[in-house]
This record gives C-alpha cells, structure tokens and sequence, in this order.
C-alpha cells in the first residue's frame, strides 16, 4: 500500500476514484454537533450529495424544493428594474427624508404629508406580529431598513389576502426584494418603511444562506468569497477600509496638483524594480515573449521627462515570486514622481500622507468600521524616526563593512558572514547579501515609523548615488519605510544621467540569478537623453498599508478575493465546510419591540 492511497481515508474527497457517497460521508462524520437528517452545507454540490445520502431516495433537497415552491407560486422570476427603483441610500438620507424629500421617485399619495418611495436590498430576515402584521428587515450596502407590511393596507390597496399571504411566506432570508411605502422612524429607532403595495421579489436566493457564526471556516469562506462578504460583516469592512485608504492617497496628490495616469501593464521588457516577470505571447507578435509589469515606475518617468512634472499612477503590478503572509504574485501599488524634489521632499512628504490616511480610518472607525482596531497611534506623530543603513548595519556586526564598490566586495562580504556564523542567502550576490545584513541589524528595530536611509549603491541602481564621508561608503539617495518591521513605501531621488545610468545596469548583470533578470534598457536610457530632470520617486505596497490600518498580519485578508492560490481554487468545493446553515424563516414575537410601529 503507497502513502498516498493507504492515507486516503483521512481525506477521502481528494480521492475522485472514491464514491461520492463515501466522500459525503466522511465530512459529515468529521462535524461536530451534527444532527442527523438536518445538517445543510452551504456548498451546494456537497451538500446536496450529503442529503441524498441522508434522505429516502425521491426525497428532495432544499434547493430544488425552493425553485418548486416558487415555480408554482409564480414567484420564479428575475424582473427588470424600473426607473424609480433606488439602491437603499444611507442612513441620514433616509433619516432626511421627513423634512426634504432629497431622492423623491413616486408620486404623491393623497392625504399624505409624506411621498411614497421604492427602496430595494437583501432580506435579512423575516418576523410575524400575529396574523395582520409582517416585518421585513432588508439591508444594502451596509444601511438596514425595516419594511413593515400589513394585511389591512394591502386590502385597501385591492390586493387579496391570500395573494398577499402566499407571497409574503415565499419570500425568505437572502431575497433581493423592493417595497413601496412612506418612510419613518419606528419608536425604537430603526429606520422603517411602512408598505402600501406588494414587495416584489426581483432576485430569490436559492441556497440556504448561513448564519455568520455557522460560516466561520477560512478556507470555505475564501473559496465561496461572495457568500463570506454577505453573512460576515468584517471582511466588508475591510474592503470598505481598502477603498477609504485608496481615495485618500488618491486626494493627497491629487490636492497637491499631481496628475494621475495610466501606464502598459505589457511589454516586451519589464522594468523598474529586481524581481522574476509573468511572460506571456500576443497573437500580434507570436514570436516575441512578453512581460507583465513589475513597476510602472520607468513608464512613468517617460511622462516626466515628457513634460508632465507630477505624475503618479495606482494599480496593479506582477511579480512571479512565492505566496506567503506578506507577498502575493499580484498587488497594488502607488508611485509618483515628482520634478524637482529632493528626498528630505520625499521622507516629508511620505508622513504627512500616512498621517492623513491613518486620521481618516480612525475617524470612520465608530461608524462603518467599527470592528476594526484602533490604529496605531505612532502613525499619527511625525516625524518618524530615521535610520543609517551602512552605520547601523557596523554597530550590529561591531566592525566596519568592506569597500562595496572593490571588485572583490561580494567574496569580503561572504567571508564576514562565515566568521559571524550568519546564514548566506541561496544566491550570494552582494544585494542579497546586504538585504540579509538589513533584515537582522536594521529591520527589528522599525516596529515604529522609521526611516532605512541611504542603502548602499548596488541595492538602488535607478537612483543617484553620493559619497557619505559618513559611511565612507558610496551610497543611494534612497529612503525606505518600515513600520512594524515591515517595508511600506521606498523612495528615491532618480538617477538622471544616462551615462551613469548604463554603468549602474551593467554592475546589475553581474548580480543576475533566477529571480533578478538584469539587463541593460537601452530604450530607457535612449529616453533619459531627452533630460529628465532632478525628480524624486516613491512607491507604496497598497495590500501591506492596508494590513497595517486595519491590524492584519496576513495580506490574503485585505484581498478582496485572497491571494492568488485562493483565486484559482476561487469556487471548488473547499475541503472544510462552514458547518451546517439555518434559514431563518417568520419568526415569533418575542417582545414588544419587534411590533414597534
């Protein structure tokens, strides 16, 4: 017996030459507090072969019961949107509505003080007050409003009781439905439509939504995402979140009078930063590989030599490397370029952009994000700290680093880290090697705000470089951001020479391995003899300043679809359940508070 086959039982839906019963059986055996004959599982292809194998054969699931009813109750249909229907504005909208009709669709009701309105969502759930009175809480984007439906206004509306009644016990949690009626304010507070015509069902729900507390396996909600961001509340407000923080990074520059742009995703020469590309092939140049972008950092230049003197782009990027807590193949991005500015612009300029952010998501934090943490109150006071990349790395090893610029630097370099016992990167270049020196001497100490200040030459080749009588090192005009331990935003005064430019992409092909593909950009450098001017640089990881506002650690929760494992397995069925799934039909009065009209 080989491994794979003699440990199949412990997971036997990985095994497709396993029955499907066999399969149903097993994860519904590994359920706790399961009872027989009435556990659902939202996936719908498990859970229907897991009640077929529960139930006499004939019997149908819930599903197929649902469509039925439905069918014969004439209720199955997806109707067109008329023009007066509005998505459910927010809350002080509806809340303005008693004294100014700000989005009146309908026409005046007679002897009415108030209009009536059509307003649509997604039943949240449903409750009876005796035989004459309904309550349908329906929700959209986030605003709750309760409609309220009497037997008694649907008679003076000419609608017989029965119709009335049959549709009301067709409709159920997870409906997109519409109601007709005036607004107000019920005495408990909750905002209410009172109806004085039919809900209409525009879209049913034909699974089972589950409750939230039900619904709290990672791996199925990620893989059924749609069904996560509808039952929990969390991961919408972390969208919600990553949209705040994009639309004021966005009006920072945008106020600072910079234009934004777009730039090619695909080339035939990716450029920008040292990382492995995506390739691909266009059928108009089947013979040419081409390259998904890496930055659009060089695109963006071109504009500035161009004429444009403060440009700056958000969008994706795509780097062919590994998954892991912090870095996805695909991510977003912000760079700007701006003429004319020095780094001490830049490093100022970077605190008074996160410290506007950061105010921002505190301030909506005791309304729609309000489960989210507090954010970090470091982020709030500037200026951050700063820190000399050559001088802090010598405290750390207690000794002074070799000249960077010998020719025998790299072999120094892999010496010093033997007689430190440090451990040598799988690909010793002499970047890696001082990326390796920053991460044990330097990085640790950026839980806060801190500024990594003037790296060595070779680890940026498209910035202009000095030399530090400091450092007694060549070194970079560059600025990197670390807040709890982590890079957030780099920044650079860019190399505008052509001349140096090509020599510092040549010293990068000697530093060539699988996942730096140097070469020299001959286009690139034909470009910069048109003058670019003295221009400062910068760039931000989106996901990682997203992670860091809304207190995640792991970059696939601030993805609105995860990463990219999640994304191809986006829809299979997941190889855990969310447990079993309730709906929520007319429930009882419990108090008086349910009746408040």
């Amino acid at each position: 017996m080989n491994t794979l086959s003699g440990l199949r039982f412990l997971r036997p839906y990985l095994s497709k030459d396993l029955p499907a019963a066999a399969r149903s059986a097993y994860i519904h055996f590994n359920r706790k507090e399961t009872k027989l004959g009435k556990h659902l599982f939202f996936d719908e292809d498990v859970r229907n072969r897991v009640a077929r194998a529960l139930t006499p054969s004939g019997t149908k699931n819930d599903s197929e019961k649902r469509i039925e009813r439905l069918k014969n109750a004439e209720f199955l249909e997806w109707p067109r949107v008329e023009n007066q229907l509005h998505v459910l504005p927010a809350a002080e909208e509806l809340i303005s509505l008693q004294t100014q009709l700000s989005f009146a669709v309908c026409p005046k009701m007679e002897g009415s003080s108030l209009m009536a309105h059509m307003l649509t969502g997604r039943v949240r759930r449903k409750r009876v007050a005796g035989n004459n009175l309904q309550f349908i809480d329906i929700i959209q984007d986030g605003t709750l409003v309760q409609g309220v439906c009497e037997s008694s206004m649907m008679e003076l509306a000419g609608i017989p009781n029965e119709y009335y009644r049959n549709l009301v016990e067709n409709i159920r949690k997870g409906d997109i439905i519409s109601v007709k009626g005036r607004p107000y304010l019920a005495k408990s507070g909750v905002l209410s439509i009172r109806c004085i015509e039919l809900p209409v069902i525009l879209s049913p729900c034909l699974h089972v939504p589950p409750e939230s507390e039900d619904f709290k396996d990672p791996e199925a909600r990620i893989r059924q995402r749609h069904v996560d961001l509808l039952v929990n509340i969390e991961p919408a407000q972390l969208v919600r979140s990553r949209s705040h923080i994009i639309q004021s990074m966005r009006s920072f520059l945008l106020d600072d009078k910079f234009l934004e742009v777009q730039t090619p995703i695909i080339s035939d020469a990716a450029g920008g930063a040292v990382a492995r590309p995506f390739t691909t092939i266009a059928t108009e140049f089947p013979q040419k590989p081409l390259q998904l972008r890496i930055a659009p950092e060089l695109w963006l230049k071109r504009m500035v030599i161009g004429g444009f003197s403060r440009v700056f782009e958000i969008g994706p990027v795509f780097r062919n490397e590994g998954i892991d807590k912090t870095h996805n193949p695909e991510f977003t991005t912000c760079e700007f370029y701006k003429a004319f500015s020095s780094l001490t612009d830049l490093t100022i300029m970077t605190e008074n952009m996160i410290t506007t952010i950061a105010k921002k998501i505190e301030e909506l934090r005791p309304t729609e994000l309000d489960l989210l943490p507090e954010v970090p109150k470091d982020l709030y006071t500037a200026p951050f700290a700063r820190i000399e990349f050559v001088p802090a790395v010598e405290k750390g090893l207690e000794e002074q680093l070799p000249d960077l610029n010998a020719e025998d630097a790299t072999d120094r370099l892999v010496s010093l880290f033997e007689r430190k016992s440090l451990p040598i990167p799988a690909s010793p270049t002499l970047p890696r090697l001082l990326d390796k020196l920053s991460s044990i001497y330097i990085e640790p100490q950026c839980a806060k705000p801190t500024f990594i200040m003037h790296h060595p030459t070779c680890l940026a080749p498209l910035a202009k470089s000095f030399y530090d009588d400091k450092a007694k090192q060549y070194v970079s005009a560059r600025a990197e951001l670390f807040i709890g331990e982590h890079e957030i935003a780099n920044m650079y005064e860019e190399e505008n020479s052509p001349f140096d430019q090509r020599e510092k992409m040549k010293k990068q092909l000697a530093w060539r391995d699988d996942e730096n593909d140097a070469h020299v950009d001959e286009s690139y450098i034909s470009a910069l003899e048109w003058g670019l001017p003295p221009t400062g640089g910068w760039g931000c990881g989106i996901d990682r300043l997203v992670m860091l506002l809304t207190g995640k650690t792991r970059i696939s929760d601030v993805l609105p679809f995860g990463n990219l494992r999640n994304v191809v397995n986006l829809g299979s069925p997941a190889p855990r359940t969310g447990g079993p799934t309730k709906m929520v039909e007319a429930e009882p009065v419990e108090s008086e508070k349910v009746g408040e009209v």
